[in-house]
């Protein structure tokens, strides 16, 4: 009987022995001397083969479930209409497609799996949480990562001092700006310089404006004196050193006024 065992086993020894001096792959050594101690027992390759493919399974012996993450760190306030970029990936797996969800306006997702990405403008202010989920496969198949929210607190943006000047010069008409430091209002005209005092006009060249109240406006002009006028006034003006109505007819090329007094046009020069 002793020797039936020892026969029995003797298959086992022989091909341990061959696989210590063969250089066969070290997964099947490990199987093999994993269940040599079973050796009662009858084996076939039918019963090793699923074990050793499960471990090709990304779930099989760790456990670990895929998930969604980032190496960049979300601010806890951002600012409406900044530029915003945010990067992010899957672990245990590389996930071979996204579900982006509740995107706001003015981001937008990338839809490359080899570097996902969001990006864009801010929204306007408000909190917003997007969620992105990882699949297994393409076309948001297979197995997928539980949902990662990124949140977005979004503050208002701050007016700057050149925002708050562009906006009015005047009590309340719009004033735009053109660019390198000229505006344009809907009825004085376009002007250089947008903070009161002493502006460049486009037809009259430097005024001295006298506050910023545009229906009742004093401004000093070193060729006509002080003038009076008004967005309800203007093209006419009132001229304090001869007390007498102007009717402004200047353009950019030449300065012309009528004057009610005396029925007739006169020129003057640029200030």
């Amino acid at each position: 009987m002793q020797l039936k065992k020892k026969l029995h086993s003797l298959p086992w020894l022989t091909l341990l022995l061959l696989l210590q001096r063969t250089p066969s792959i070290p997964l099947a050594k490990n199987l093999l001397l994993s269940f040599a101690g079973v050796v009662e027992k009858v084996w076939s390759w039918k019963m090793i083969l699923p074990a050793a493919s499960s471990i090709g399974t990304w779930h099989a012996l760790s456990g670990a479930s895929p998930y969604v993450t980032s190496a960049q760190e979300v601010p806890s306030s951002v600012t409406a209409g900044d530029s915003f970029s945010f990067s992010f990936y899957s672990e245990v797996y590389s996930a071979e497609s996204y579900q982006i969800e509740n995107l706001p306006d003015g981001l937008s997702y990338n839809n490359d799996i080899n570097g996902p990405k969001i990006t864009g403008t801010l929204p306007v202010a408000g909190t917003y949480s997007i969620s992105i989920t990882g699949y297994r496969y393409p076309e948001l198949s297979g197995n997928k990562t539980p949902v990662y929210s990124l949140t977005l607190n979004v503050a208002e943006a701050e007016k700057s001092e050149q925002t708050e000047s562009t906006s009015s010069l005047w009590s309340d008409s719009k004033t735009i700006a053109t660019g390198s430091g000229w505006y344009r209002s809907e009825w004085f005209g376009d002007f250089y310089g947008n903070s009161g005092g002493w502006t460049y006009h486009i037809n009259h060249g430097w005024l001295y404006l006298n506050g910023s109240d545009e229906a009742n406006l004093w401004f000093y002009d070193e060729k006509l004196g002080w003038l009076f006028t008004g967005k309800e006034l203007f093209p006419r003006i009132y001229r304090s050193s001869n007390s007498t109505w102007l009717y402004d007819q200047s353009d950019a090329t030449t300065r012309k006024f009528w004057d009610y007094s005396t029925s007739e046009n006169f020129l003057s020069s640029k200030n």
